[in-house]
């Protein structure tokens, strides 16, 4: 017959084989208290490593942009806008939310006969910010669109609309970039998910002002900023300062473009790297 104590002992023995309801939610609440401490972190590290990679896709393509004007006496890839497929331009074809085949096309990305940048970036991953979030639904599938970037119009424009050409200088060689400078003259830009459609960014460069315009709009997928490249060759983040400059997204919708934003600081930011006068307008 056990002695008391023996029982006692073995009653202590059990209870130290697992844990009381009490020990459990203690140790719930430190492992919730870690994550939403550690969370935060997590999720800044991610976005640092997606602005790196949007910097060296942006780098990649800058390095194209200048090749093909060297292998092309000095000449500059076109840009046009439109939903244009064919030769003469950086890019071919138009992006939207709908199951339009150009969101997923990256044959008019990396094909010489349809992107005059395509011999020279061999993955069409390069042409995509890693933090562009937008997606479209073809066939019943989900996929990302192929392309984040788009170009300065005022780096060679060949289309036939105005875009203030008569008044503004629009780029045909690289040696032409003089004012502004090449280390401020802005080639390749992050555009807003719900703003890009065609390979063509447009800056509204004669009015300004109280009557300023935003036509296309830039992301902001890097902590408030957009990733850039320059004709000198280098990349940069470039934070907005100004709440109007980043449309409010609508979800599977491109928003209204070509819309007033009197004084807006970050559009003259844009407009005084952009182009200049031409020589003997009034502008």
């Amino acid at each position: 017959m056990e002695t008391a104590l023996a029982l006692t002992g073995k009653r202590a023995a059990a209870r130290r084989e697992g844990f009381t309801l009490l020990e459990l939610m203690v140790v719930v609440v430190i492992i919730a208290f870690v994550l939403a401490v550690l969370s935060p972190v997590v999720t800044q590290s991610r976005r640092n490593a997606q602005g790196v990679f949007c910097m060296n896709n942006l780098k990649q393509l800058q390095i194209a942009w200048a090749l093909y004007a060297e292998d092309h006496a000095d000449w500059l890839p076109g840009v046009r806008g439109g939903s244009f497929v064919g030769p003469g331009a950086w890019v071919s074809g138009w992006l939207d939310f709908s199951s339009n085949p150009d969101n997923t096309n990256t044959v008019y990305l990396t094909d010489g006969r349809y992107a005059q940048l395509g011999p020279y970036v061999k993955s069409p991953d390069v042409f995509h910010c890693p933090a562009d979030p937008s997606t479209v639904t073809v066939r019943g599938q989900l996929h990302y669109r192929v392309r984040s970037f788009s170009m300065n119009c005022w780096m060679n424009y060949v289309g036939t609309e105005q875009i203030g050409q008569d008044y503004y200088e629009v780029f045909r060689r690289s040696t032409q970039i003089i004012d502004p400078s090449p280390s401020d003259a802005w080639v390749f830009i992050d555009e807003h998910e719900a703003s890009i459609n065609d390979g063509l960014f447009q800056i509204d460069l004669k009015d300004r002002g109280i009557s300023t315009k935003i036509v296309d709009y830039p992301a902001n997928r890097h902590n408030g900023a957009a990733g850039m490249s320059f004709a000198d060759g280098h990349t940069e983040l470039k934070r907005w300062v100004d709440n109007r400059t980043v449309p409010v997204r609508k979800s599977g919708q491109l928003v209204q473009l070509n819309v007033a934003s009197p004084d807006n600081p970050d559009v003259a930011w844009l407009q005084a790297r952009s182009s200049r006068p031409r020589r003997g307008s009034d502008q």
